[in-house]
């Protein structure tokens, strides 16, 4: 007899069907076999399979993230890093080029703002970096390190480099904020003006004892230089950028040594070595540097072979070097109350292009040139300003650097020189000039890095 019951067949009289060969006792029923046809077989078995497979996906699945989440942990603790942003879309700059009549003062926010790059300000925190948006004010993103202090920093291959005291180098993203790559430079970091300079895409890293370069792109380190023999360190002040080489100052030497040594920055190579006492140089062109000694004699000097060539030429006591500019320099009277700028050649001799007076009462202040204008800033002395008993005023005057012709003029905040006991320690100077804002503050390693002001059209 065979009966259907849900698709499964079950033969009570067939032998194989029953629990033993011998015939039931009373009470006893025979224990049916189930049987699948193919197709159901087949199905149950797939059913299996997929079942096995759903499983062993979630776990594998629940590795790769448990695993995943870990590496992200120790990638962000291993650094103690604490990284926040971006916030909105990335604020463009509000210009290409310095600004032609700048009169709108932008927000200043908090911190010690290091510069403007594109459409951010970048401000100095005690461990990291904020980049805020120019226009607003608001933060873009900020990075930084919990257990170890901020040195320095500098922006280099659209990022910004952050030297740490625990001997860190940390390349953060300008667009992202995150960071591209981080290197530990062997050695300690003995002193707290160390710094980190730019040189195309090189970082280099200007320490007392040794100059180190790194690859301004993955962090590779290029090279690594002692100061030179008989010299007992580097100085800590920014190299002169020429074509192919970067100008550092030895000091501390025996002998005849101390002077500018010229470095390759791809290779760590020196090409030159100019031995002067005078070493206060600038830039004048690719190959040539420049500079005023303290009797008024005008000196250039050709770095473009192995052994630098000098010129000089007398111009007259009581002059002081302020500004160089691409074959321009700009020279003030000693007392600061009026510019006069020259156009010098490689072999030191001059020509007067203009000269500037300051307002009767008012002295000028550190000039910047920049895209064929030149920016001075012009304030009333802190001495004048205490006997007046007011805090004084102050201007920014834009030049054209190939006439001397006033294109504008505009007052600056008062917040700028509101304490007239900070112009006994510093100049008010021309910070920068690009992306088309201009900042104006006050020079001098005893005055706040915060007082300074942004300006834009």
């Amino acid at each position: 007899m065979k009966d259907r019951l849900d698709g499964w067949t079950w033969n009570s009289g067939d032998s194989d069907t029953e629990a033993d060969s011998g015939p039931p006792s009373r009470g006893q029923y025979a224990v049916p076999r189930i049987r699948r046809t193919p197709a159901e077989s087949a199905r149950a078995s797939a059913a299996w399979i997929h079942a096995r497979w759903i499983k062993l996906v979630t776990v594998v699945t629940v590795l790769a993230l448990a695993i995943g989440g870990w590496q992200t942990y120790k990638y962000l603790t291993r650094y103690h890093e604490q990284i926040s942003g971006t916030h909105g879309s990335f604020p463009s700059a509000l210009g290409t080029a310095a600004p032609e009549r700048p009169d709108r003062v932008l927000p200043s926010g908090s911190g010690a703002p290091v510069g403007v790059v594109g459409g951010l300000v970048l401000h100095e925190r005690d461990n990291g970096i904020t980049a805020d948006n120019v226009r607003t004010d608001r933060t873009y993103w900020h990075y930084g390190r919990e257990k170890s202090a901020l040195i320095s920093e500098s922006v280099v291959s659209g990022a910004v480099v952050l030297w740490y005291e625990d001997g860190l180098a940390v390349s953060v993203d300008l667009h992202s904020g995150k960071p591209r790559w981080h290197t530990k430079v062997a050695g300690k970091v003995r002193d707290s003006g160390d710094r980190v300079w730019p040189s195309a895409n090189t970082v280099i890293i200007n320490q007392r004892d040794r100059l180190t370069g790194l690859s301004g792109r993955s962090g590779k380190q290029l090279w690594s230089i002692a100061p030179p023999k008989g010299c007992r360190g580097w100085e800590l002040r920014p190299p002169l950028d020429l074509s192919g080489t970067e100008a550092f100052d030895a000091t501390d030497c025996s002998g005849s040594l101390d002077g500018l040594y010229g470095v390759d920055p791809a290779s760590g190579r020196s090409r030159w070595h100019l031995q002067d006492p005078y070493l206060d140089y600038g830039r004048l062109g690719d190959h040539t540097l420049v500079t005023l000694t303290p009797v008024g004699s005008l000196v250039t000097v050709d770095v473009s072979g192995a052994r630098p060539r000098t010129h000089s030429a007398f111009l007259a006591h009581h002059l002081d070097l302020r500004a160089i500019s691409d074959g321009m320099v700009i020279l003030s009277s000693g007392d600061d109350t009026s510019f006069t700028a020259r156009r010098v050649s490689n072999d030191s001799s001059s020509k007067a292009l203009w000269t500037v007076k300051a307002d009767k009462g008012s002295e000028l202040g550190l000039p910047r040139t920049a895209d064929n204008r030149v920016y001075i800033p012009q304030y009333q002395p802190s001495a004048k300003a205490k006997q007046k008993k007011t805090h004084g005023s102050a201007q920014l005057l834009v030049l054209d650097a190939r006439t001397g012709h006033e294109l504008h003029r505009t007052e600056l905040p008062d917040s700028l020189y509101g304490n007239p006991d900070d112009l006994d320690v510093g100049m008010m100077a021309v910070l920068g000039a690009k992306y088309g804002v201009v900042r104006v503050g006050l020079s001098g390693f005893l005055v706040s890095p915060e007082d300074q002001v942004t300006l834009a059209e």
